[in-house]
Order: structure tokens, then sequence, then C-alpha cells
């Protein structure tokens, strides 16, 4: 394997109609064999392969890594990924007094990860910089972003043909990884994930961007933008 620089990363991607599968029941409502169609897949964190419905093929796997992702190496190179893509940085990006204070510095210093982690890479591997990951930290009025919100902006800024968004409600189903439960973070947290400004920004940003939805998520992304007016 090799640690690629996000310029090789585009090229993965340019030009491509790309399928980005998030972990919400709604990815259950595709078409037989649509997802597979695209010509790069990108799944998230701990996907699940349900047949033709989902689809069977992942080219790519995009997470934070951290100890509740439960996929193997062996898992991923069977399912044929060629590419890792990692949310976080080897590094500590981010200050705060909260997460010292709590004794949670998992949370902002991310150098564990690829401690753990250090001969688990099955394939060409991306791992963003300190600027990159805080591009989409600063995006969102400095609040880290879902793993599949940042696979999204990391897609998109690859400029590809286009992107599907599938099997994401924004944890409004409080269902994750297909069929589980959905456990929220600590709302005190500062800088905990905001999925109203990640679904807001999709609704500001979908006539610009090369975006495509599923039913489900369209429907909400829709009902962002009447709320608006």
């Amino acid at each position: 394997m090799r640690f690629v620089t996000f310029s090789e990363v585009e090229e993965f991607f340019r030009g491509k109609r790309v399928a980005v599968i998030g972990s919400a029941p709604s990815v259950l409502d595709n078409d037989v064999d649509f997802i597979d169609a695209h010509d790069v897949v990108v799944r998230v964190n701990n996907y699940k392969l349900f047949g033709n419905v989902t689809g069977e093929r992942t080219d790519v796997h995009y997470s934070f890594y951290g100890t509740s992702i439960r996929k193997t190496s062996e898992e991923l190179k069977r399912d044929g990924v060629k590419l890792c893509m990692c949310k976080c940085p080897n590094g500590q990006p981010i200050e705060s007094d909260w997460h010292r204070q709590k004794g949670k510095l998992n949370g902002i210093d991310f150098r564990y990860i690829y401690g753990s982690r250090k001969d688990w890479w099955p394939c060409d591997t991306f791992v963003p910089t300190t600027e990159h990951f805080l591009k989409s930290f600063e995006l969102l009025d400095k609040h880290i972003p879902s793993t599949g919100f940042a696979a999204i902006l990391d897609v998109l800024a690859c400029r590809p043909r286009s992107a599907y968004l599938t099997g994401f409600d924004f944890f409004e189903s409080g269902v994750h990884n297909v069929n589980e439960a959905w456990r929220s973070g600590d709302s005190s947290d500062p800088i905990g994930h905001r999925p109203d400004l990640e679904l807001a920004w999709l609704a500001k940003n979908f006539l610009t961007e090369p975006l495509e939805f599923d039913e489900c998520l369209n429907t909400r992304i829709q009902f962002a933008l009447a709320s608006e007016l």
C-alpha cells in the first residue's frame, strides 16, 4: 500500500459517476443493481451489504477509523476496496477545554488511530492534512462533520460527473449501520456533530453541485428548502 495525496485521490473520482452510500436504512430502498451501476462506489464506516439492493461493490472505504470501526483489513480486501480515505488527520487539529476537562482527548487528538492501525491498511490510503480537515470543520461553524458528510465533501472536491447520495437521513430515523440503534453523542460537546447544518448545506448547494439524491433524502432536502421560505 501507499499513502497517497489528495491530488492522487482526485484522479480516482474526476469525471466519474459516484455513489456515496450512508448507513441509514433508506439505502434499502434503491432499485436492484442501481448502486453498482455507478463508476465508483464509496461506503462508510461499518457498512453492510444486502444483495443487489445495496449493491455488492465497494471501491472506496471512507471512515474515521476509530475503535468502533469493526471492518478488518481482510474484509475490505475481499470486498474489492481499492482506496481507503480517512476523515481525521494524524495529529491534533483542534483545541478544546471541554474535551480536556472530561478526559476525552480522543475527540480532538487523532494520533491514537494511526498508532493502533500502523500495519493495518489494506490498500492505498489517504490521510488528510490538518488544513484539509479544518476546511470542513470551519464549514460547519467549528463542528466535526459526520463521516458520511465528510465523504460527500471530499468526493465533490474531486469534481465527479455526479455524486448520488443514498442512506443519509441525518440521524432522523434513529438507526445507523442500516439496522442498528443509533446513540447520539453528548449534546454538551461544543464541537459535536451538527446534522442540521449538514442537511442545510446540501439544501443550499444542491443546484450548484453535481448532486443526486435517493427519494428519502430528496424529501428531506425539499422540506428543508420549504422551511426557509
